[in-house]
């Protein structure tokens, strides 16, 4: 008999700016509506206040598992942009700050309530207690703040690839296994390793990836932008082939589920299994978790290593 694995299919939500990735979105949970699947649908606080203006993708979206995906995502200051300060104590206090503001997109300073508070005030009283940094970029301090927030999953670091470790009472989700989803052989095959491989399979995709050429961010790589302009888009025969090979995906999984060889149920537990580290470890998390920032937004950290010694001392001992 074959063993029965968890398999959490997951969406980062967060293109505020391009209106397709939004009939995008709809789409997407009209295809698991039609096939009974649940997954999770982690959603920036800015795009928490644009989708509250569509009563039926609120709606639908209620019927999911939902995640916290920053209040901001790229808007400059980024995570480990405001978090790289010498004080840790600091750098908590700023992102609890951050973390509980509307973030103006140009600007990127804080001006009204708003972040995850957009989240549970939207999705009410469902609890918004999954977080993904953008980019895989998460801080200690940061993280520790949303805790106070009521965060209890994370699924940014790459602390563990087969299943969820615990630590200072936040669950840590294996590495998503596949960000991007074009239907090839080796899509498959990867998919397929990490399910008979390892007992959580993490999976993720972007919306707005489906319906636009490049990421809706690349506007911020250098700096704030002086206003939101939108990316080429896909041409509608390449979206259809994209959501095709996305639904005949689901179609398999959904196989899957039947057959019970995989769990599709989106419902979050705390592990009972407790970090063990070793400094090696964390140094490789560290270059993890900053890569998304020297890449695409050129940053390099002078403090969050430090960060990363301190929040894992305990673990190390």
């Amino acid at each position: 008999m074959v063993e029965q694995r968890k398999f959490l299919l997951t969406f980062d939500v967060e293109d505020f700016i391009n209106q397709n990735a939004i009939h995008a979105l709809q789409r997407l949970l009209e295809i698991l509506e039609k096939y009974q699947l649940k997954a999770i649908f982690f959603v920036t606080g800015h795009m928490a206040e644009k989708i509250s203006n569509y009563p039926k993708i609120t709606d639908m979206l209620k019927h999911q598992g939902i995640g916290y995906h920053s209040s901001s995502h790229s808007v400059r200051p980024t995570i480990p942009e405001y978090t790289d300060l010498k004080s840790y104590k600091k750098a908590y206090e700023i992102s609890l700050q951050r973390e509980t503001s509307h973030i103006n997109p140009l600007t990127g300073k804080p001006e009204k309530e708003g972040g995850i508070y957009s989240l549970q005030d939207l999705f009410h009283p469902q609890k918004i207690q999954a977080f993904r940094a953008p980019g895989m970029c998460w801080t200690p301090p940061h993280l520790e703040a949303l805790n106070s927030l009521g965060i209890k999953y994370d699924f940014s670091s790459a602390l563990t690839l087969s299943e969820p470790v615990l630590y200072k009472g936040i669950t840590f989700y294996p590495f998503t296994t596949l960000q991007h989803w074009n239907g090839t052989t080796y899509d498959y095959e990867c998919l397929t390793h990490s399910i008979l491989r390892h007992k959580v399979t993490v999976f993720d995709l972007h919306p707005t990836l489906l319906v636009n050429q490049v990421e809706w961010d690349s506007i911020y790589y250098k700096g704030n932008p002086k206003t939101l302009s939108t990316v080429p888009k896909r041409t509608q025969k390449e979206t259809e082939v994209l959501f095709n090979k996305f639904e005949l995906l689901i179609k398999r999984i959904k196989f899957l589920q039947k057959a019970k060889m995989i769990d599709t149920n989106p419902t979050l537990n705390s592990s009972t299994k407790n970090l063990t580290i070793t400094k090696e470890h964390i140094n490789k998390c560290y270059e993890t978790s900053i890569q998304w920032s020297k890449e695409r937004f050129n940053y390099h950290p002078k403090f969050i290593r430090s960060h990363f010694y301190e929040f894992f001392d305990e673990a190390c001992r």
